[in-house]
């Protein structure tokens, strides 16, 4: 008698205490047929699990070095542009003080004057 596949997966359906039963009476049957069934060559070791860990912890010290160099870069380049910011500020505060001073300059003979005319219209 040929039973196909589908056909004993329609029985245990029907009858899956026919199993609990048969495990029941040999307990050893179970454990056959987990080592049977089971796929061995997919399971990974210890060493296997070590490696791969190992192998996550390259990955993530690389991905920390690019951080931390690229981070770096961002603070070059910020430091760089404050200098440059800061060298534009002394800069335009050089020549704001300049005119402010030729401002004041050319307002004193002005105002002088101004006050030299009102004296003599009062006088």
């Amino acid at each position: 008698m040929n039973i196909s596949e589908e056909e004993i997966l329609a029985i245990i359906r029907r009858h899956p205490e026919a199993i609990a039963e048969a495990l029941e009476k040999k307990p050893n049957a179970l454990t056959s047929l987990i080592l049977r069934l089971a796929p061995w060559d997919r399971f990974a070791t210890k060493e296997d699990i070590k490696m791969l860990l190992d192998f996550m912890d390259k990955r993530f010290e690389a991905i920390d070095k690019r951080f931390e160099d690229m981070n770096k870069r961002f603070e070059d380049l910020r430091s760089y542009s404050d200098k440059r910011f800061e060298d534009l500020t002394h800069y335009i505060d050089k020549r704001v003080g300049l005119v402010e001073k030729l401002l004041i300059g050319f307002n004193v003979p002005i105002l002088i004057a101004v006050i030299t005319i009102l004296i003599r219209l009062i006088l």
